[in-house]
């Protein structure tokens, strides 16, 4: 076995050493209990090289998938399920995200054919008139069927007569969707809230409040770059990011423009990873830098270039921002 010596004020601690087990550094060596020394002799030396050698995994190497919208809102999209997933495939995400609108059996097995997973299912959930839960049929199929399948089902939220009494509908909408989440725990699927530009939760930290409500493991949020900076402009979005992060279950990022961005369209607030004058990297390493291990989607509504492109480039920017993590790690 390889090991490396901590001579320290008062003993010699054997240490594993992989760092330098490809060159045989460490070798013909015996384990040493207890060596009384007077001083310390190389300690720093030896704490320097192996903080190097912790830093040679980092990566953001988090499920990294396309939304939905993808395929259904860029320009010269394949047509049918089989051949965007075989895009998905071709471009290197780790998967594609479903959505209500479509058939998700018939977009699981189009995702299943091509080894490809379905990390998020986008769905609607609303308090009608009469104070009554609702969303789209087919939901809890879906969820029986994702049995242990890791999916994160997010929620855009609707309550129309609370718009203007959030005390109260945030309490029917945790019940509803504690209700939900009771369902989908016995298969391991876990739901989020998705804060939505001009819905009854636009914001991260409306969500946050929400899932404390519902008080459930399998019930969180999600942070959504474009939305956040077009509900409440480009600062502050590291403490979001901090307070939701006990609850942060999906981030979504893109390209984007940096300045006063809650005037902007979404022409300048979603473009192709890599594109804007906004550093997304920094948003990236900062999820990284405080442990963030969650799915991460890329946003891609009504990017106004040829798919293939639009993803190809996104995918580059992301291999670059794997390359440059790891040469940086956490601070």
């Amino acid at each position: 076995m390889n090991l490396i010596y901590l001579l320290t004020e008062g003993n010699i601690i054997s240490v594993k050493c992989e760092f330098f087990a490809s060159r045989q550094a460490c070798h013909n060596t015996n384990i040493i209990n207890s060596v009384r020394m007077k001083k310390l002799l190389i300690f720093p030396i030896i704490i320097a090289l192996i903080g190097c050698s912790g830093n040679q995994d980092k990566k953001p190497d988090n499920t990294f998938y396309c939304f939905n919208n993808c395929v259904r809102t860029l320009p010269n999209a394949p047509e049918s399920m089989e051949t965007q997933a075989a895009l998905i495939k071709k471009t290197g995400f780790d998967g594609l995200g479903g959505h209500m609108s479509e058939d998700y059996f018939q977009r699981r097995a189009a995702l299943d054919l091509a080894e490809l997973k379905m990390p998020e299912l986008y769905w609607n959930f609303m308090i009608t008139a009469d104070d009554k839960v609702s969303y789209k049929e087919g939901l809890k199929e879906i969820i029986v069927d994702s049995n242990n399948r890791d999916l994160l089902v997010t929620l855009f939220l609707d309550a129309p007569l609370y718009t203007n009494n959030k005390a109260a509908g945030d309490k029917l909408i945790a019940a509803g969707i504690g209700e939900l989440a009771d369902f989908a725990a016995k298969y391991n699927v876990k739901i989020a809230i998705y804060p939505h530009t001009g819905n009854y939760c636009e914001t991260t930290d409306h969500a946050v409040r929400i899932a404390k409500l519902i008080n459930r493991k399998n019930t969180g949020v999600t942070f959504n770059l474009c939305h956040y900076l077009k509900v409440e402009g480009e600062s502050g979005w590291r403490e979001t990011i901090s307070e939701a992060m006990p609850y942060l279950f999906m981030v979504s990022i893109n390209g984007t423009d940096s300045g006063s961005t809650k005037e902007m369209g979404w022409d300048r607030l979603i473009q192709p990873l890599g594109e804007g004058n906004f550093d997304t990297y920094k948003v990236v390493k900062f999820l990284k830098d405080n442990n963030y291990n969650g799915i991460i989607g890329l946003q891609c509504y009504n990017i106004n270039q040829d798919c293939e492109l639009a993803l190809t480039k996104s995918m580059k920017t992301w291999n670059e921002y794997q390359k440059r993590y790891r040469g940086e790690g956490k601070p």
